[in-house]
């Protein structure tokens, strides 16, 4: 692969922002009397991780020295770590209005936006030198898995509602009445949002279904995994979850399965974006010649 001008200014700005996400989380760490919920996004260790494993699939990628799809892979993993580190962020975000309560860990939310603009470079990075997601025509099966992982929390809720404890150490645990199925919306709509990404239907917007799709992703694996390593590291060290009679295997089901279905549905509505770009026509490409 040669390196043009414009792929090396791309190179040096990723491997740049890569440093920069290790720099801010150095400084952050230094930083005395940060808010308590600060603490509960990711481990210490992340950002140098993230940051080494994203620095090396970016050189790899540009002198092809493994094979190529190894490689990709390689800036993927990174791609997830950095989303993973930029956990949080809609709180850092919620916290700067009135809806939720004031201290704003700065040092924390520098260092997880910057991961959120690596993470967007190094998507753009590899999609750019794997030619895209799935094969023209085929549904992809990572459609059907963003369909399955949209289902936990509405068949759960449902039981609970019906009046089952399936998960519940008492009975009415998670509350009782309908208007507690109605949490249960948000998921609903991500299973069909699954679907029509997989069915292309011809009677929605293409680009409302874009939107949608990579909007909803986004959404969902800012908060995913910093929740499951909450959970992941209060059972750990032994410290009590709190959930007022919930099992502790239900927020697990719960965040794992919202993490995946970010990435499974990012899949999709790339794949969807490619099977159903419009063809282009060859007079038209004729007369752009001229």
């Amino acid at each position: 692969m040669k390196i043009t001008v414009n792929n090396r200014a791309e190179l040096w700005i990723s491997v740049s922002l890569c440093l920069l996400v290790v720099l801010a989380s150095l400084v952050a760490q230094l930083v005395q009397n940060r808010p308590d919920y600060a603490q509960s996004f990711s481990p210490d260790w992340l950002p140098f991780a993230a940051a080494g494993v994203a620095i090396t699939g970016i050189a790899l990628t540009s002198f092809r020295i493994l094979v190529p799809r190894l490689v990709v892979a390689l800036v993927w993993v990174g791609f997830l770590l950095m989303i993973w580190l930029a956990n949080g962020l809609p709180l850092d975000l919620l916290r700067l209005t009135p809806l939720m309560p004031p201290g704003v860990d700065w040092p924390g939310m520098v260092t997880r936006s910057l991961a959120l603009a690596t993470a967007v470079s190094l998507a753009r990075r590899a999609l750019a030198c794997a030619g895209g997601i799935g094969r023209y025509g085929r549904v992809p099966w990572y459609g059907y898995a963003a369909f399955a992982f949209a289902l936990p929390y509405p068949i759960l809720r449902t039981v609970w509602v019906l009046g089952g404890s399936l998960g519940l150490e008492w009975r009415g645990a998670a509350g009782e009445g309908f208007a507690t199925w109605l949490a249960c919306t948000p998921w609903l709509l991500a299973a069909a949002l699954s679907l029509l990404l997989i069915t292309k239907p011809r009677w929605m917007p293409r680009r409302l279904l874009l939107a949608a799709g990579y909007g909803a992703a986004a959404v969902v694996a800012t908060f995913g995994p910093a929740a499951s390593w909450s959970v992941i590291t209060a059972l750990a060290t032994g410290r009590s979850l709190n959930l007022n009679g919930i099992e502790s295997w239900v927020p697990c089901l719960f965040y794992g399965s919202w993490f995946l279905w970010s990435i499974s549905a990012a899949a999709t509505t790339r794949s969807f974006q490619l099977n159903s770009a419009p063809l282009s026509s060859p007079f038209l490409s004729l007369l752009q010649a001229h």
